[in-house]
């Protein structure tokens, strides 16, 4: 295989099972030492693995490698697929570089993360079926539906896509089906945020289909980034393409039987979040978002007045960067003035969510592509994100 991948390259073309896999149910990513991010994707079947694909970013014996593993646990019982060692791979790889041998031991890393990710979803798919027992049920007995999340904030700057980001892993971290889609349509930040800046989307038959992250609790995702050749590539489109582009994200992407959609919208009060919630059609809630000084709440509270005008629920306010913590002692220091997203929820009469200290590690770990409250999921900052989400759970949101 590692012959013909070679040959095919230059023809760009790719082993046939180089893909992501529609309806897999296992899936896993890993960055390894040299650089390279493979991907895998399982479809198993009364413990038994019915198919299997593979991506890589690397050369073509990290290609080589990741798709012969993927074709080889096909037909394998799980409790075999487990067994394989990089010795069984190697015998079907003749030749193979001993400098890139490396690409096989990471392969067989993704595999396993894949299985595991299989595993954990039928467990969550055990809890969802017990949680379902136990939803509340509407006066004429249908079940409640999809909530849809508007992340929103009249100032830019705020850090309203990380709250997006994590929240929506927060959610998913409870066993509940979340969906991510950003529609910041001139400045799509999801990509970068979740190591996904290389990643490309696909149609099916029923329209888009979105990023599923196994490593994220099958976090579904979808973003205007994926659409571009390249990722500094400008957006240069007016209101009537954008407007269009947001309906296809909203009902033309194959999103799953979601708990949760969280819609993370650029900043102001402009044609993306008026959009939204217009195709939402009175069905959408927000999240604001504000920094804790008197420049962004002004800018803020527009974002209420205009929840409102659109009678648009409000879930409450998170207080963003509020105060500093130091790497080094671990003292918080007010940077900015503090309380302000509090003194905007009362003077509104809305729910405070919390308040988000400013962590340098937050910024490191989105320029990693890794959420914050998943690298550090024991911190004080992952505690308030929880709160915030169980906070969201429990919310019957009313018009306010």
């Amino acid at each position: 295989m590692e012959q013909d991948v070679m040959e095919l390259e230059g023809k760009r073309v790719l082993p046939e099972n180089f893909g992501p896999l529609r309806d897999a149910n296992g899936n896993a990513r890993v960055t390894g030492p040299c650089g390279d991010t493979v991907e895998m994707w399982l479809l198993v079947v009364d413990g038994n693995i019915e198919d299997a694909t593979a991506t890589s970013d690397g050369c073509g014996h990290s290609i080589s490698a990741s798709c012969m593993v993927a074709s080889m646990v096909m037909g394998m019982p799980v409790s075999m697929a487990e067994e394989l060692s990089e010795q069984d791979v190697l015998s079907v790889l003749p030749d193979f570089p001993e400098s890139s041998r490396h690409c096989v031991k990471l392969s067989l890393d993704v595999l396993r993360k894949a299985l595991e990710d299989h595993d954990l979803r039928l467990a969550r798919r055990w809890q969802r079926t017990v949680a379902r027992e136990t939803v509340p049920v509407l006066a004429d007995g249908a079940k409640r539906e999809r909530r849809t999340l508007m992340v929103m904030s009249g100032k830019g700057g705020v850090g309203k896509s990380t709250v997006a980001v994590n929240l929506a892993v927060s959610l998913a971290r409870e066993g509940l089906r979340v969906g991510l889609v950003d529609v910041d349509i001139h400045g799509p930040s999801i990509p970068t945020m979740l190591n996904l800046t290389k990643t490309t989307v696909y149609s099916g038959d029923g329209g888009i289909v979105p990023v599923v992250l196994g490593d994220l609790y099958g976090l579904e995702v979808m973003s205007l980034g994926f659409l571009l050749q390249n990722p500094d590539d400008p957006v240069v489109w007016r209101g009537p393409l954008k407007n269009s582009l947001i309906e296809q994200f909203l009902k033309d992407v194959q999103w799953g039987d979601l708990d949760y959609l969280i819609v993370d919208c650029p900043p102001g009060t402009g044609d993306e979040p008026l959009s939204v919630a217009q195709q939402l059609e009175g069905k959408g809630e927000a999240v604001l978002v504000t920094t804790p000084q008197e420049v962004s709440t002004v800018d803020v509270a527009r974002s209420v007045n205009f929840a409102r005008k659109l009678n648009l629920p409000i879930l409450g306010i998170v207080e963003n960067m509020s105060g500093f913590i130091c790497q080094h002692c671990h003292h918080q220091t007010d940077i900015f003035r503090t309380g302000g997203g509090r003194m905007l929820a009362q003077r509104y009469g809305v729910p405070f969510l919390g308040a988000i200290p400013l962590d340098p590690a937050i910024g490191l770990a989105g320029d990693a592509g890794q959420p914050y409250v998943q690298r550090f999921n024991e911190s004080p900052i992952s505690d308030t994100y929880r709160t915030i989400a169980r906070a969201v759970r429990n919310t019957r949101s009313e018009l306010v």
